[in-house]
């Protein structure tokens, strides 16, 4: 992945690396910490969603990707994978492609101090880019029908909203969740 930094916005974006995990597992519970409870609560618990094991293994695996700030901190990360929750595959998705050829968008964040800085934007553009160098033909994810700032994001960045459909997560049982699909 290339090393990518704003001049104007101060973040530095990369994919996360051995090293770094103990501050991306801090970065996940610090966002569940400071969005609980909040007009933006993203309903996430720790270990749980995303898991400690999951983020680990996603680390290992070069998956995730860090936005870090000009203070030194994490202030958004993200996971792309080829993991789909039950019910991904009953989406009308636009491409019709083996999982191993789409990426699946997990744990999308920002946290609270960062917010109003298009960090979310640069991070999810260069996750697309990412998924383009790799050659994969789409990315896909899950958002809740309430998320209005999640969708404004990946509507304004040419995701397609095929609207709300049954998902199965083992920590949510199943839940009607807005699937959204950018065709690369």
């Amino acid at each position: 992945m290339r090393f990518e930094r704003g001049a104007m916005d101060g973040l530095a974006i990369r994919k996360a690396t051995a090293d770094d995990l103990d501050a991306v597992m801090g970065f996940y519970a610090a966002m569940i910490d400071e969005m609980q409870g909040t007009d933006f609560d993203i309903l996430w618990k720790h270990d749980e969603h995303p898991s400690n094991a999951f983020l680990r293994e996603s680390v290992e695996q070069g998956r995730t990707l860090i936005g870090i700030a000009d203070d030194g901190c994490i202030a958004c990360a993200l996971v792309v994978d080829h993991t789909r929750a039950p019910g991904y595959e009953k989406v009308p998705w636009r491409v019709d492609a083996p999982v191993e050829e789409v990426g699946i968008v997990h744990s999308v964040a920002t946290r609270p101090a960062y917010h109003g800085r298009g960090f979310a934007s640069r991070l999810m553009e260069a996750a697309i880019r990412n998924a383009r160098d790799e050659g994969l033909k789409a990315l896909q994810l899950d958002t809740f029908v309430t998320n209005v700032r999640s969708h404004g994001l990946y509507g304004k960045l040419g995701f397609i909203n095929h609207g709300p459909w049954p998902i199965y997560y083992d920590d949510l049982g199943t839940i009607d969740l807005d699937m959204f699909e950018y065709v690369l």
